[in-house]
């Protein structure tokens, strides 16, 4: 089973450690059982240790112990334990508590799980807990928090929720020194990374075509995702790769808001060729917590109804009577594979609110509605028809911030374990097969192209095309069935 610590927090623990430092894991309850006995026997006696606990709230909090655990039946005198929250409902929210009264630091109990604080702060469990579906409901308390350790105003809720109710609690061994290298044998077919392979990527998307009989110049790839995920980013990395040079023609940024304000479809050309590419990439604007994209906005895209360059305008949706509506798309104006765009460093911290509306959107791809005028009041009424069944991609953005050997060479990606364990998240949460999630790196800083980053982008978008090709097939092959089936009827 994959740890659960990403390494963004295990650097936020190191600098309240206040050393170089790496993490091993000891125990996790949801692989080895949620038992004292368990944990007494593979904890006691092994050095410092940083508990945690993971809550059905989203909530990641936990402790530090310099001294190492025991089963004495006493306290443990430690100063410089501490108490810390990393995440807080969904969002990185990381603080430390730092302990007050030393001698109590923690409780070493054979019959008690980590415990930290006189009376005690954070009792995690006594005895053994039985897994409930995927969650463990611990017999400990947080109630007294706060005992021990200096809170700075927070209390139970706003450091726990409360809730002792858990995904998982794991104990990781604090070593000194920088970890190991995160690299093992490659979980993906590895790519070629060299200058004839990105070549041969090249021209294969200047060669691209949709199949003649689709009668579509085309393939649409429509890229949706949260603001500051990279979606514009990607286009302008791929546009990049055909200029030779890095490029900004889409608005990109992190900003508080979208930076997206209108539907467009990105052309690429090839300047060594002077050959506009046969594809585009639809951008819409970055969706947000707190303001959703609108669902039959969505739908209106991916049927091919939202004219090119048409405004958002969160407070007047987009309609059948909107400006420029397309009545009667064709199958060149659909969208022919959608392409999510997630940040791979904040997939172990989506709010549920989040997930949900990434749900939502896949829903939509998956189900067909249609639109018809009843009356002279134009009322829209939306009617169930087949499934829309367009193919689902995520391209997993910010690798270099997953994985520090990726940062330092992008073509460590396929060895990465951390990297394979963002794209088993993601799979994991959108419902796509492992293949169907994409690793990228866009260029953000870089002043010049690298043949590594090319070949990323190259490989996720030639994917695309792929999924696209997939999905005329099958309209074109359900066109030819509607057209037999009127044909016999008459």
């Amino acid at each position: 089973m994959p740890e659960l610590l990403t390494q963004n927090y295990r650097e936020q623990l190191a600098t309240w450690i206040g050393k170089t430092c790496h993490f091993r894991l000891l125990y996790k309850i949801s692989r080895d059982g949620c038992s004292a006995q368990t944990f007494h026997q593979k904890c006691d006696g092994q050095g410092p240790t940083v508990t945690v606990l993971y809550n059905t709230n989203n909530t990641i909090y936990g402790g530090y112990l310099s001294q190492s655990w025991n089963s004495n039946g006493g306290y443990i005198n430690d100063p410089y334990a501490c108490l810390f929250r990393l995440q807080y409902n969904g969002s990185s929210n990381p603080l430390k508590f730092q302990i007050t009264k030393t001698a109590n630091a923690g409780y070493g109990d054979s019959n008690n799980g980590p415990t930290f604080g006189g009376g005690h702060d954070l009792k995690t469990f006594t005895g053994t807990i039985i897994k409930s579906g995927n969650v463990f409901s611990l017999n400990g308390y947080v109630q007294n928090i706060g005992n021990s350790y200096n809170l700075n105003g927070q209390n139970a809720n706003s450091v726990t929720n409360n809730n002792m109710k858990v995904t998982d609690l794991e104990v990781y061994l604090v070593q000194d020194g920088p970890g190991p290298r995160n690299l093992d044998k490659p979980w993906r077919d590895d790519s070629e990374w060299t200058s004839e392979k990105a070549q041969e990527l090249k021209e294969n998307l200047i060669d691209y075509k949709p199949v003649t009989e689709a009668k579509t110049t085309a393939a649409n790839i429509l890229l949706i995702g949260q603001i500051g995920a990279g979606k514009s980013s990607f286009f302008n990395s791929v546009n990049s790769i055909f200029r030779g040079k890095i490029t900004s023609k889409a608005c990109s940024g992190s900003f508080e808001h979208s930076v997206t304000t209108c539907y467009r479809q990105y052309t690429v050309k090839d300047f060594s060729s002077g050959k506009f590419l046969n594809f585009r990439l639809c951008d819409t604007r970055g969706f947000e917590e707190e303001l959703a994209l609108d669902a039959e906005e969505i739908s209106f895209a991916l049927d091919g109804h939202v004219p090119d360059r048409y405004q958002f305008n969160p407070m007047v949706p987009f309609t059948t009577d909107t400006p420029g509506f397309v009545r009667v798309p064709k199958l060149r104006d659909k969208i022919h594979c959608v392409a999510f765009v997630v940040d791979g460093s904040t997939v172990d911290v989506l709010s549920d609110k989040t997930r949900k509306q990434l749900k939502d959107l896949q829903i939509r791809m998956n189900h067909k509605k249609t639109w018809t005028n009843t009356g002279p009041s134009t009322h829209q009424r939306w009617d169930q028809l087949p499934r829309r069944n367009v193919p689902q991609v995520v391209l997993l953005t910010k690798l270099d911030k997953i994985c520090p050997e990726v940062e330092e060479d992008v073509t460590n990606t396929f060895s990465s374990s951390s990297i394979s364990h963002a794209v088993e998240k993601v799979a994991e949460m959108m419902g796509l097969p492992r293949a169907h999630v994409l690793p990228v790196k866009n260029y953000e800083s870089e002043r010049k192209l690298k043949n590594g980053v090319d070949i990323l982008l190259m490989e996720a978008l030639q994917r695309c095309l792929d999924f696209a090709d997939d999905f005329i097939d099958e309209q074109l092959d359900s066109l030819a069935l509607e057209e037999k089936t009127i044909k016999d009827r008459d």
